[in-house]
Order: C-alpha cells, then structure tokens, then sequence
C-alpha cells in the first residue's frame, strides 16, 4: 500500500493480498488457539506441562492478534480508497 491514491485494480489488488494475509494470520490464530486449549486440558488432568511452552504460545497468539488488527486497519484503510474512488472523491 502507497500514500498515493491508487486505481481501482491497484486498490483490489491490495485488497486481496491483505485479504491473504488477514486469513492466513486467522488461521495461524486459530491454530495456536486450539494448542493452548489442548495444553489447558492436559493441565486440568495433572499432566504436567512446561510453563515455557504454554507462554510461547501465548505470546503466539498476542502476536497473532496484533497482526490481525494492524491487517484489519489496513483492510479499512484500502476500503476507504475504494468507496472515495467509486464515488469520485478520490484527490
């Protein structure tokens, strides 16, 4: 993405690639999501697990999360571009 007002193929384009990006960040997400749950119920159980592996996926996830929002700022951003340029605003 550029500060310069893109044309309508541009801004697609970067829409989609963010659009990649946002589902595969989710993705990644959801899987670290899903190990967490795996860890918390092998915990309940009295299986010990490392307290190391449980907080690197934990930090995972709150990286994930903090990609997901810069990609959904980004997502809003390109949204923005395309309704200003669809109804002639852009300058």
């Amino acid at each position: 993405m550029t500060d310069q007002p893109g044309t309508l193929q541009t801004i697609l384009m970067d829409r989609l690639a963010v659009t990649q990006k946002l589902s595969a960040a989710t993705a990644e997400h959801l899987r670290l999501s899903q190990a967490i749950c795996g860890m918390e119920v092998l915990e309940m159980g009295e299986i010990e697990q490392a307290d190391a592996d449980m907080q690197r996926q934990r930090s995972a996830v709150a990286e994930c999360e903090a990609t997901i929002a810069a990609l959904e700022r980004d997502m809003a951003k390109l949204d923005q571009e395309l309704d200003a340029l669809t109804r002639g605003d852009a300058t």
